[in-house]
């Protein structure tokens, strides 16, 4: 520390900077954190950062942006909350956010779902007026709600399943590169392309990923979520074919 002091103070300047990129990056109310942050210099000696950050930005004033505002004042003050959701009411006992794909999540306990009741609520679809109903106490989420993989997000009462999907010999490289899941598994075929294989609770999402990818992903196991995903591309070329 005594030989490097210019360093230390150079290195800790460059994570601040990263974290506000990273912060702001997610729009409001994000942003506001990273405004909260020390003053720093900026990442490098020029002024530049080289890591940027892009995602979908919730914006300030928006109606998720007052659900959110809403949802944490409750979480602040342990107060169980009152909602539609999906043409039902519901009191959920709020836990965490969780910002996904720029997309923001309610994870929460369902009083009427009992001690185990945790459930994931899209926050854009939580309609208001958002009621305080008495208070609880505060518990933290189960570790699989608050887990960082991209699939296998959404998690339900049923049975969990293995799903592969099957990329192109162009994308090949590039999907193998990154961890999806932690449980994924990966296998590179003879023809050049690969195959990963998440297990999820919610075969329907890794439909909707692979999807993203157009011609380049397809669902390859088990039958049953293949046809799955030959139904919903029925359902899209019917859009366009109006």
């Amino acid at each position: 520390f005594k030989a490097k002091p210019s360093g230390l103070i150079a290195g800790e300047k460059r994570v601040r900077a990263l974290m506000a990129e990273l912060l702001k990056s997610y729009g409001e109310p994000m942003r506001e954190l990273a405004e909260a942050l020390p003053a720093s210099d900026a990442g490098d000696a020029d002024g530049a950062s080289f890591v940027h950050f892009v995602q979908p930005q919730l914006i300030d004033g928006s109606a998720v942006r007052e659900v959110f505002d809403a949802l944490y004042a409750a979480w602040q003050n342990d107060a169980r909350v009152e909602f539609a959701y999906k043409n039902q009411q519901r009191r959920v006992e709020p836990a965490a956010a969780v910002v996904r794909s720029g997309r923001y999540y309610l994870v929460g306990r369902d009083v009427e779902k009992g001690r185990d009741g945790w459930r994931t609520f899209a926050m854009d679809l939580i309609g208001p007026p958002i009621r305080r109903v008495g208070t609880f106490a505060r518990k933290p989420a189960p570790a699989k709600y608050l887990s960082t993989d991209t699939i296998g997000f959404f998690k339900g009462d049923g049975q969990r399943r293995t799903v592969a999907v099957t990329f192109s010999k162009a994308l090949a490289a590039s999907a193998a590169s990154r961890k999806w899941q932690d449980a994924q598994k990966i296998r590179t075929n003879p023809d050049g392309t690969i195959t990963i294989s998440f297990d999820v609770d919610d075969a329907g999402e890794v439909v909707r990923w692979a999807l993203g990818f157009g011609d380049e992903a397809w669902v390859s196991a088990p039958p049953a979520v293949v046809e799955s995903a030959r139904e919903l591309l029925d359902r899209i070329r019917r859009r366009y074919d109006r």
